[in-house]
């Protein structure tokens, strides 16, 4: 039987809290949220290819209610506007220089974050962190059923 302290959830959840928390006061002065700079980035990025928000919603496996919540956020901060595409249906989401100008400031707290993060870490063990927490992912994400064993359960 799988025992609490050795269950991944638990860990993931306050890892990803602590990460999300030390993001977003590293780019409070920037009046945004590691999500919204997530999404700036992702814009600034993919500039000057045209991004809808259904792109948004597929890149970051967000719902379309988050998405438009944040894009909201950031069109009233002055970070992005719309256009009208050719079908009228959607709507291009376009960056403003603001973004722009912003976006290295961004790059530059992220990749802190994540020195920050990783810094107990040799390079080694680093790779093969990422490489089992995307194997666990793959595994959450496949609808494939789990091969015929005694399963473990957290108490």
């Amino acid at each position: 039987m799988l025992r609490f302290e050795h269950a991944l959830g638990p860990r993931i959840k306050r890892l990803s809290c602590a990460m999300d928390q030390m993001r977003n006061e590293s780019i409070a002065e920037l009046e945004l949220t590691s999500s919204q700079a997530f999404v700036l980035g992702y814009l600034v990025r993919s500039s000057p290819e045209p991004v809808y928000p259904g792109d948004i919603v597929r890149r970051f496996g967000w719902r379309h209610p988050t998405v438009s919540g944040i894009l909201q956020r950031l069109e009233a901060k002055g970070f992005v506007t719309y256009d009208a595409d050719t079908d009228r249906r959607r709507k291009r989401v376009v960056v403003t220089q603001k973004a722009i100008e912003c976006h290295d400031a961004i790059l530059e707290k992220l990749q802190e974050n994540e020195r920050r993060a990783a810094a107990g870490l040799s390079e080694p063990e680093r790779v093969q962190l990422c490489a089992l927490l995307d194997r666990v992912l793959e595994t959450i994400n496949d609808p494939a059923p789990l091969p015929d064993r005694e399963q473990e359960e957290t108490p």
